[in-house]
């Protein structure tokens, strides 16, 4: 089979503007592949041992449901599918099949590593996921106690940079409650809280339908030792306090952890952190001092009917997680 050359790349939108000199090194470690319609390419649960890029044809993205498999995404020319998970080392988090004749660059971890240092390509790739994930996720409508209506979703790659504008809604108080810092947070914690993998870290935001600025957040953090449990943390705008924001949020935590596998939630907060406590022990919670003023629980993964406003919201709310986790593979 002949090997990959740098023409073959340079025909790709994705690397538009390259010279063929800055390919070199990527498709000496590129493999070609085929695959006809009804092909499986990636399969959920597998290894991972390759990326493919999508040279020509498409592809379906499906992940297991309860009785079938069910659709998420398509894949078409110039995408990348499958580095993810490679690059963490994780089984594959859906099945790619050819939906019609489909031609592909395969590589290894080494191969990706060079197609990030193709100059322009990690913005662009970046660019394409944000893109990808805006297409994908649509906000699900919740509406609050006071009737009052907010957006919620998935965290989007870009939310990062509009964490500033968004911290006006946060006192310092709250602040202290949830990070421990004043009203500003280092580029390295909004890293950390932004830029998320959907499958061992997870987060919701809610968003003013006005202006779109974040009012709340919700994640899970999954344990490293013990995949079934993931630990939570809230964070809501001082001016949506009391409105039961909170409540809602863990109710779509507890949608996408069923999901996810994650089967048990673990809590470490400030003792006298008491919105937060007070979700948590309607779901049972049980606390014991983890000493310097912070207590812990641990607790099932609630039924999300027990906490959302609807039954309606459920359905909108599984969508959007297979939407995100579709794109952790």
């Amino acid at each position: 089979m002949a090997g990959v050359r740098s023409s073959d790349l340079e025909a790709l939108e994705l690397f538009a503007g390259c010279s063929r000199d800055a390919l070199a090194g990527l498709a000496a470690r590129l493999e070609p592949i085929t695959a006809a319609p009804g092909e499986v390419l990636v399969r959920e649960g597998e290894p991972a041992s390759r990326f493919l890029l999508v040279a020509a044809g498409r592809a379906d993205v499906a992940r297991a449901g309860r009785n079938r498999e069910v659709h998420v995404a398509d894949v078409e020319p110039g995408m990348i599918v499958g580095e993810l998970s490679l690059l963490r080392g994780t089984p594959r988090a859906a099945t790619v099949t050819a939906s019609e004749p489909l031609a592909c660059f395969a590589g290894d971890e080494a191969a990706f590593l060079a197609l990030l240092e193709v100059p322009g390509i990690a913005d662009r790739l970046a660019r394409t996921a944000r893109q990808r994930l805006a297409a994908l996720v649509r906000p699900v409508p919740v509406r609050l106690r006071d009737d009052s209506e907010l957006l919620l979703r998935p965290v989007l790659p870009g939310d990062r940079e509009r964490l500033t504008d968004s911290l006006a809604h946060f006192s310092p108080e709250t602040m202290h409650r949830r990070f421990l810092v004043g009203s500003t947070l280092t580029e390295r914690a909004k890293a950390y809280l932004f830029d998320v993998d959907y499958v061992d870290h997870f987060v919701w935001v809610a968003v003013s339908r006005t202006d779109q600025l974040g009012v709340a957040d919700a994640r899970f953090i999954r344990d490293k030792a013990d995949a079934s449990v993931a630990e939570v943390a809230f964070t809501v705008a001082d001016d949506y306090q009391g409105r039961g924001v909170g409540t809602l949020l863990l109710g779509a935590l507890a949608v996408a952890a069923r999901q996810s596998g994650v089967e048990r939630f673990s809590a470490s907060v400030l003792e006298d952190n008491r919105p937060m406590r007070a979700i948590l022990d309607h779901a049972g919670a049980r606390w014991r001092s983890a000493g310097y003023g912070v207590v812990e629980t641990e607790i099932d993964v609630p039924a999300p009917s027990d906490f959302l406003p609807s039954d309606d919201l459920v359905p909108p709310l599984q969508e959007a997680v297979r939407r995100v986790l579709s794109l952790a593979d």
